[in-house]
Order: C-alpha cells, then structure tokens, then sequence
C-alpha cells in the first residue's frame, strides 16, 4: 500500500524514473543542469530524485524546499527521507545505501505554517500565471516557486547556473484558496474575464 504523498519505496520509484527520464533529455539536447528545486513534504519526491540523481550520475544539486518541517527536525526528516529512497533504489535495483547528508532541505520558507499563504505564495501564483500561464498551487508548488524567487534575488545561484524548476501538481488546491487569493485578481471590467494583478 502506498501512503499518503506516495512516500514510500514504491512511491519514490516514480520520481527516480523521472529524474532518468530528465537525464535523458539532457543529454538528447546536449543541457547541463546545475540545481533542481522543488517542493518536500511527505519525502517520496525528495527521496525518488535523489537516488535518480544517483543512478544517473547527476552533477548538479539537488535542493527540496520544505513545506511543513521545521529545522528543529531536520535529523528525523533526513533520516526519513534516507530510509524512503534506501528502500526506492533496492525498487530498481540500485546498488546504494542513502543517509540523511546526501539530502539538502531549505527550511527557511516555512512563513506563518502550513497552508498558510503569505507573500511569497503570493507573488510566485501571480507571476507564473500573468508571465508564463502555468498554474501554482498555494501550498506546495507555489511555496517552492516563492522560496526560488526569493532565492534568486539573493543571489543563491551563479549568473552561468542554469536552475530547474520541478512541477510536481497541486493546482486543485487553488479552488480551496479562492476566498484568500480573490483579492490578488483585479477585474478588467464587468464580467470579463479575471487577470493576474501585477
């Protein structure tokens, strides 16, 4: 049985067949990337990309952006996410064993708890959707979207790094939002359609 958020071994697996399947792709356009960065929570995402990072040989840093864990707790969920993605590479036959330094957490984008949609939620909805058209939810993709942008502005990254950015869903949990994020949509006019305010 798979629990909730997919993390377990069998869950992980899915996300290490994903980072091969990136690998992949990188090397069928001849790309490098420097940093992949995506919402944590339950740790099968987590997990699953690190061991594909392994299996594949990937250079780059790997960075999940926690959505719920405290720092205070980084040792029991590191520890978790090692025992999760022990248990994924054994999946796909990957000879390795995982401990919680081979992981990085970002703690730091936590704001007011879980759920709780602050400012950075905010701007990352706003822009994605206005410049890009692609849809964040206010929990988990759009916190991970906001610590990157906050990140870039402080210069986390090298101007010659190239930075992925991985979707990983959610985008249902806007309508369960629309009360908190309606005052983020201005209105053109009269029943047109409602735009993204800058």
């Amino acid at each position: 049985m798979i629990p909730v958020g997919g993390s377990n071994g069998v869950g992980a697996t899915g996300y290490v067949l994903a980072m091969m399947e990136l690998a992949q792709q990188l090397d069928g356009m001849n790309r490098r990337i420097d940093h992949v960065i995506f919402a944590s929570s339950s740790g099968g995402t987590q997990a699953g990309i690190v061991v594909g990072a392994k299996v594949t040989g990937f250079k780059g840093k790997v960075h999940g952006v926690s959505i719920d864990w405290v720092e205070s707790d980084a040792a029991t969920y590191e520890r978790e996410l090692a025992d999760i993605a022990d248990e994924a590479a054994k999946y796909v036959g990957f000879n390795a064993q995982f401990a919680a330094c081979d992981f990085t957490v970002v703690y730091d984008y936590l704001g007011d708890g879980y759920g709780i949609v602050g400012d950075l939620e905010r701007e990352a909805i706003r822009l994605l959707a206005s410049r890009e058209g692609i849809v964040v939810d206010p929990v988990y993709t759009g916190r991970a979207m906001g610590a990157l942008l906050d990140l870039i502005r402080k210069k986390a990254f090298r101007s010659d790094e190239t930075v992925l950015f991985w979707h990983t869903g959610g985008a249902p949990a806007l309508f369960a939002y629309a009360k908190d994020l309606t005052p983020d949509i201005s209105y053109r006019s009269a029943g047109s359609r409602a735009a993204p305010s800058e």
